[in-house]
């Protein structure tokens, strides 16, 4: 039996689910007692309601299909002392985030802000000229399948792209490339520094004040990787101090992001609620993952994207 916890999934993937499956359960509050949960082998979860008093409900679970990329928010000693395996999705926000960067970087170079602001007061002004994408820099912190696309897409507008990964091996699309050690060199280059690292205890916080005092002015800072990247506070004090023209945030240390968060006072940082990969796309682009390793699963073979608890990853 399969199990669904996404409170937000619609009611057509949720009638598609049961087309394709039929013996499934969809539930929101795990105090639902009209669900055999003591029967369920596999769950379809965005991992936050997986804790030892969850898993202690479902002792015949075998399998669990996250709906997303990050795991680091589960209890994973939970999933692997039960020899539960756990898979994620990968490759489906290659086209998401790299439109979700670029929008911002447009909107930016031209000035839209400006030209909306105007247009609700009222103002026919062309005196001041906006700027253009063309000829800037983008340094992207992390040169995965994500990291390749923004860079794809920043290569169209004819922009200068700078990569950080582990090794500061050759990238395809990367005109320059650096290790992560190396970081620091490239951080004042960019026009737009855009981080996508996983966490680990090597990136954790790896970006603080030092990192913003080293990047222009003018440049702009968009996180669309992991909360835990940067300080906030470091954040925010760069931009209080025009360190840096401007910030992006697609994540948060604590999501939903509070109305008590200093973040949401911020006059140059654009926030957005952990989107930038979630279109109306997403949920079949998981679903068509979730079917293919369904198929894996019931014929014993290895599931795609499986997590490694060795490893990490």
């Amino acid at each position: 039996m399969i199990l669904v916890t996404l409170p937000d999934l619609p009611a057509d993937y949720q009638a598609s689910l049961l087309d394709r499956y039929g013996d499934i359960y969809f539930l929101v509050d795990f105090l639902n007692g009209h669900i055999p949960l003591e029967k369920i082998e596999i769950l379809i979860t965005y991992g936050f309601d997986l804790d030892e008093c969850t898993l202690n409900k479902l002792p015949s679970l075998k399998w669990v299909q996250v709906f997303q990329t990050g795991v680091e928010h589960i209890q994973l000693n939970e999933l692997e002392n039960r020899d539960i395996l756990l898979t994620n999705v990968r490759g489906i926000y290659g086209n998401s985030i790299s439109e979700y960067v670029m929008s911002f970087i447009l909107y930016f170079m031209r000035d839209m802000e400006r030209f909306i602001e105007n247009q609700r007061l009222q103002i026919y002004n062309r005196s001041i000229l906006p700027d253009e994408v063309y000829g800037k820099t983008i340094v992207i912190l992390g040169a995965g399948a994500i990291g390749r696309e923004i860079a794809k897409k920043a290569k169209l507008f004819q922009m200068k792209v700078i990569g950080v990964n582990t090794t500061g091996s050759p990238v395809e699309g990367f005109d320059e490339m650096y290790t992560f050690d190396d970081r620091n060199q490239v951080m004042g280059k960019g026009d737009f520094v855009v981080a996508l690292f996983p966490v680990t205890d090597k990136t954790y916080h790896c970006i603080t004040k030092e990192q913003f005092q080293l990047m222009k002015k003018s440049a702009y800072f968009i996180n669309v990787g992991r909360a835990d990247l940067i300080v906030e506070e470091d954040l925010i004090q760069a931009l209080q101090q025009e360190m840096i023209k401007g910030a992006v945030l697609d994540v948060f240390n604590e999501e939903p992001l509070p109305k008590s968060s200093p973040l949401w006072e911020v006059d140059t940082l654009y926030l957005t609620p952990h989107i930038s990969g979630k279109t109306k796309l997403f949920y079949q682009r998981c679903i068509d993952i979730f079917d293919e390793n369904y198929r894996a699963f019931k014929a014993g073979d290895q599931l795609a994207f499986n997590f490694n608890y060795q490893k990490g990853y």
